[in-house]
């Protein structure tokens, strides 16, 4: 998709050209920034702004639900968590309520910060061998 608008075009390039580990980290940055603004719509009665950023809450976390590589014993263990936390944004989107989207917000933090460091791992362990590595 091409845009006349230079922000747009730099915001492309920009993730067309991030590791993978660096998408998911980012990935996780929108998602709490969707939470936090599907909270603030809630508390400022902005019904319709809160649904709209929920409801793409919901569908990072059904991306990442989806992305999972099951061979590794880790991803069920991510799929079980992503469920909460869909169910969870659902909940707090269809009741309207903000505590529980502040509840799952610390956990969000929790595995953003998580792949975080495992792309620093990562990004360390490539330098030393001098190729690229996986997350």
């Amino acid at each position: 998709m091409s845009t006349n608008n230079p922000y747009a075009q730099y915001k492309e390039q920009s993730l067309s050209t991030l590791a993978p580990g660096e998408l998911l980290v980012k990935l996780f940055d929108e998602l709490l920034k969707q939470c936090r603004l599907g909270a603030m719509g809630i508390r400022s009665k902005d019904l319709g702004s809160a649904n709209d950023s929920l409801t793409k809450a919901q569908t990072i976390v059904s991306t990442l639900a989806e992305a999972l590589d099951m061979r590794y014993p880790i991803s069920k263990e991510l799929r079980d968590m992503y469920v909460f936390l869909a169910k969870e944004l659902l909940r707090a989107n269809l009741q309207k309520d903000v505590r529980v989207v502040n509840a799952v917000i610390p956990i969000i933090k929790d595995l953003r910060e998580s792949f975080d460091q495992a792309e620093k791992i990562n990004r360390r362990q490539q330098h030393a061998v001098g190729g690229r590595a996986a997350i």
